[in-house]
């Protein structure tokens, strides 16, 4: 470790953790052994040392005892965060099979449908900017293993989503909510009143016809209200590629539900263009109300 670096690294620390530091016999020594570390856990993805020490410095506390602040920190998981953060694709495929692989074994209890949607947002929490301010992962500061700081950042998100969750209807009852909100058109109701229960079939029939990815795609746009930006950062493909995957998701979705209908009734197609008219022009109604189920 040279001079230089060292002393980069102590432009960047606490102002009040300066001069413990500075005091600090072997101060170069720890911060090369962080850096080896740090290579010896992922040796696969690659490292900017400079940048690195400028992260651990700019994140360590600025209170306590110098060597045991350094000791403390745990510089395999600070550097995969740090990577994650930069966007490194190897980082990135590390913390999937490392730490988010782990949603389930947290919350044993819920359904593995839920458990791949809580996964999918808590990538987002902890890999997109918010408001302008740094993604969540980038506040990890090295002390504590990784995986229970993103337990607890999943946990968290957990309840924050129950809490703020409206109250669901009733699958009976959402047809009529749905129906509140169309309007008057006497075709339209009469159709809608004639084969409220059948639609309701229907559209459900559709959904669990889509493949898994298709129903997260609508359900994380459609029902969470994510942007096609933040959903291009979830799955960590460009922002084109999703907005085509969502678009594909829906035909899809509409055209399963018209083979179902056309399956169940015996509508005319001008009936069943008229169904289907409702059903396009309220599918985000639609599916906030039914996938929340």
């Amino acid at each position: 470790m040279t001079s230089e670096q060292t002393e980069s690294f102590l432009s960047r620390a606490p102002h009040a953790l300066v001069p413990a530091l500075r005091a600090l016999p072997g101060l170069a020594e720890a911060l090369a052994r962080l850096v080896r570390e740090a290579r010896e856990a992922w040796p696969e993805v690659g490292m900017d040392e400079g940048a690195f020490l400028a992260h651990v410095a700019e994140r360590l506390p600025s209170t306590g005892e110098a060597r045991e602040v350094l000791e403390s920190l745990r510089a395999e998981d600070f550097f995969l965060a740090f990577a994650c953060v930069r966007g490194e694709a190897r980082a990135l495929e590390a913390l999937d099979a490392h730490v988010l692989s782990q949603v389930g074994m947290w919350l044993p209890r819920e359904q593995p449908a839920l458990v791949d949607e809580l996964r999918q947002l808590l990538r987002q929490r902890l890999l997109v900017p918010a408001e302008g301010a740094p993604p969540k992962l980038a506040s990890y500061s090295g002390r504590g293993p990784l995986g229970q700081w993103v337990r607890a950042v999943a946990l968290r998100l957990h309840i924050d989503r129950q809490r703020a969750a409206p109250r669901e209807l009733p699958i009976e009852e959402a047809p009529v909510a749905l129906a509140e909100r169309l309007g008057a058109d006497p075709e339209l109701a009469f159709i809608r009143e004639r084969h409220q229960e059948d639609f309701r079939v229907a559209f459900r029939a559709a959904l669990g016809r889509l493949e898994a990815r298709e129903r997260n795609l609508l359900r994380l746009h459609h029902v969470h209200g994510l942007s096609m930006d933040a959903v291009s950062a979830t799955y960590q493909a460009p922002r084109s590629t999703v907005a085509r995957w969502i678009a594909r998701a829906r035909e899809r979705l509409l055209a399963l539900t018209r083979e179902e209908l056309t399956v169940r009734l015996g509508l005319t197609p001008n009936e069943l263009d008229s169904l289907l008219r409702l059903v396009r022009s309220q599918l985000d109604v639609s599916l906030r109300q039914l996938m929340a189920d």
